[in-house]
């Protein structure tokens, strides 16, 4: 699996996930997607896009969980289509293959952080602080989304998998997320709240730190209790801020 073979299927992923989106916005507003004039859709076709998006949801959760568990090389299309009770054939309507299937899986959960790390990292608050909201609201999605969780942190953390086996638009989700916390730390530096150092470093420590403690949080691993966390923040905090 080559990082240029992601690529194209992440553009897949992303404009099936785009025409999905609409059709269900479609489905819950009662709007037709077609040109003006055109009759909304019937009873019936609303029932049958509502069907598709609760197919899409189920294969996407049970792959979560199936790759989480296994990791992506140990699990198979007909691993997910058996517990789902679907053909594998079934699920060739919602994805091209199963590079296909796993970034939608790492996406579905990504998109999200991102946009949430974006709105922090503009707030209107001292560095150290958005710092440490950024670090919690990380965690806090973590723990509600524990299968993409161990995955995401599996996949990221040092010498797990070699750079080209992450999809490619995935590692620059990672880059996004790791870009929103160096800015922050350099404009924390400059108000003498955070550390000294290259930001893009200690921000890059910052985010192999949550991966770390993602993989022993209780309440997203099955590791034994080592901190929770309340204490994870307050070592992010003793450890970047200058307070």
């Amino acid at each position: 699996m080559t990082a240029g073979r992601m690529g194209m299927s992440a553009v897949r992923v992303t404009r099936r996930a785009r025409v999905t989106g609409k059709e269900a916005a479609d489905v819950v507003s009662g709007e037709s997607a077609g040109p003006a004039g055109v009759r909304p859709p019937s009873p019936r076709e609303v029932r049958r896009r509502q069907r598709i998006e609760l197919s899409r949801e189920q294969l996407l959760e049970t792959a979560e969980e199936l790759f989480a568990e296994r990791g992506y090389y140990e699990t198979s299309l007909k691993d997910v289509a058996e517990i789902c009770e679907f053909s594998v054939a079934s699920i060739y309507t919602f994805f091209d293959n199963k590079e296909d299937l796993y970034l939608a899986v790492l996406m579905r959960r990504g998109a999200g952080q991102r946009e949430e790390m974006g709105r922090l990292a503009a707030e209107e608050m001292p560095a150290d602080e958005r710092l440490i909201a950024m670090v919690q609201a990380q965690i806090e999605r973590r723990q509600k989304y524990p299968a993409w969780a161990q995955l995401h942190a599996q996949m990221t953390k040092i010498g797990r998998r070699a750079a080209g086996d992450i999809p490619e638009v995935y590692k620059n989700f990672y880059y996004e997320i790791v870009g929103l916390l160096a800015g922050v730390i350099a404009e924390g530096q400059h108000e003498g709240r955070l550390r000294p150092g290259d930001p893009h470093a200690l921000a890059r420590l910052c985010s192999a730190l949550i991966d770390s403690f993602t993989l022993m949080d209780p309440m997203i691993s099955h590791e034994p209790e080592g901190i929770n966390a309340e204490e994870f923040l307050r070592f992010i905090r003793e450890t970047f801020t200058m307070n």
